[in-house]
């Protein structure tokens, strides 16, 4: 189970939360939480690749490594879009993360892309 030290950034937002438990959902590789919120034709950007529909984030999702411990620094959304940062500690040393993320619509319900950095 990973160690999991959240943000103080989400306290009266619905839509930090949302953003704040997609981060985590992509570095815990938790592709049933993932798999709830991806649109069909979502688009997946990390470390110099694209991934696109859900199917084939999934299939990426699940072939990555799983951190033992995950500390999110900080959350914001606005409007259709949210980010998510912070570091995961896999093996020996720490990375560090950021998750832009798109939604289809500003009810934060759906995933249309994101873009991931470090990790």
């Amino acid at each position: 189970m990973t160690k999991l030290n959240r943000s103080a950034d989400c306290g009266n937002s619905p839509k930090n939360k949302m953003v704040e438990d997609i981060g985590i959902a992509l570095e815990r590789r938790d592709a049933e939480f993932v798999s709830s919120i991806l649109d069909y034709e979502a688009v997946w950007g990390y470390t110099g690749s694209i991934t696109t529909t859900a199917e084939k984030i999934l299939n990426t999702l699940s072939g990555l490594d799983k951190p033992a411990a995950l500390t999110i620094d900080h959350v914001m959304s606005h409007g259709k879009v949210g980010a998510v940062n912070g570091f995961s500690e896999r093996g020996k040393g720490k990375q560090r993360f950021c998750h832009i993320i798109e939604f289809t619509s500003t009810k934060c319900s759906r995933v249309k892309r994101i873009e991931s950095y470090g990790g």
